[in-house]
């Protein structure tokens, strides 16, 4: 039920992310276009991996039980924002669900909404496009266009993602902080 829930999620977020008159040759220069922005004059943000969570309604327990769910790791990142949006360049590895070295590298795009004038306080939603690299697939590239969920206060951010797929494989809460220089 639950990798049901996140697949309508993601699907609502990509589509809004990507309006039906923009091309995806449109869609590519705009990303780009962001990439060269968000490292000439983007501001550092640290990543810290806290927790992946495999969803227990899509795998066996033996599964689960043998499973990492502490993601050891780090990374940096640039970010800018554009209004209520938030867009940035990650690169981040990990001790993966088999305790391997999972590295990722990705652009983000996230909507926050804000609850003060301040801007202290946000929730917000978006997505990333990624590509990781796992052990059992020989750290061959791998892409990950994934759904980002966030809250910030202050510099500090509680972001997740949830990579669905069929049972006993993916499914799984990927949860980190970033926090902004």
């Amino acid at each position: 039920m639950f990798n049901s829930a996140a697949l309508l999620i993601f699907s609502a977020v990509f589509l809004f992310a990507f309006p039906v008159k923009a091309t995806v040759k449109e869609y590519a220069a705009e990303v780009r276009h962001d990439v060269g922005k968000i490292l000439k004059s983007g501001n550092w943000d640290m990543y810290v991996p806290v927790n992946t969570w495999h969803n227990r309604d899509m795998y066996d327990k033996k599964k689960t039980d043998s499973y990492n769910e502490m993601p050891w790791g780090f990374g940096i990142g640039k970010h800018i924002y554009q209004g209520n949006t938030m867009r940035g360049v990650y690169a981040m590895a990990f001790s993966d669900s088999h305790s391997k070295v999972e590295p990722i590298v990705g652009y983000l795009r996230q909507w926050n909404y804000y609850f003060d004038n301040d801007k202290d306080f946000s929730v917000g939603a978006g997505y990333t496009l990624g590509v990781t690299f796992r052990h059992e697939y020989n750290y061959l590239p791998i892409p990950a266009p994934l759904p980002i969920f966030g809250i910030k206060y202050g510099k500090l951010s509680v972001q997740a993602t949830y990579i669905p797929g069929p049972y006993n494989t993916f499914n799984v809460l990927f949860t980190w902080l970033r926090y902004e220089f």
